[in-house]
């Protein structure tokens, strides 16, 4: 019985980090989402069915004249996309801190906010320079500002803190 609860207890241990980082990247959707409908009503429609049915070049022409005509749309994308990023790695690296039994210490990880960081500037490529292109000048400021604000996140959430003790980390 002792042996199926360890390993057990090891599958747990090494699944909960994905998990969580699958959790972390759901509700920065969640949040990028909250953040592009706060921005709504400031914005034209979005040309949400003429981008889906247009080719690229098509999606291009759509995009420059909605941008010409909304200034602010980049902006709101810019801000949205990296809250969404911040809150995802902020709550990442809160909730995934690793036990270390051999120097019985509980130390943060890394790895769980840089999956989540790096999966997020991924999607900003590809939302920014095929789904809706707006090009590579503002991809790049869009990767930027969603880098800058996640590793901010890691840094309030405590990412960067030294390992501790059990009873150091207990006593808080």
């Amino acid at each position: 019985m002792s042996t199926i609860k360890t390993v057990f207890k090891k599958i747990v241990t090494s699944v909960r980090p994905v998990l969580l980082s699958i959790l972390a990247i759901f509700l920065a959707g969640i949040f990028t989402t909250i953040f592009h409908l706060i921005f709504t009503p400031f914005l034209d429609p979005f040309p949400q069915e003429a981008l889906m049915s247009a080719d690229w070049a098509g999606k291009v022409a759509i995009m420059d004249a909605y941008m010409k005509t909304n200034p602010f749309a980049v902006y709101s994308a810019l801000i949205a996309h990296g809250m969404g990023a911040f809150a995802g790695v902020y709550f990442v690296t809160r909730s995934n801190l690793a036990y270390d039994r051999k120097n019985n210490i509980v130390r943060p990880q890394w790895i769980g906010p840089l999956i989540v960081a790096g999966f997020w500037m991924f999607m900003d490529i590809q939302n920014d320079l095929r789904d809706a292109p707006i090009g590579p000048a503002w991809t790049a400021l869009d990767v930027v500002v969603t880098a800058v604000l996640s590793f901010l996140a890691y840094l309030l959430a405590g990412g960067t803190r030294k390992a501790r003790t059990i009873d150091e980390f207990y006593k808080g």
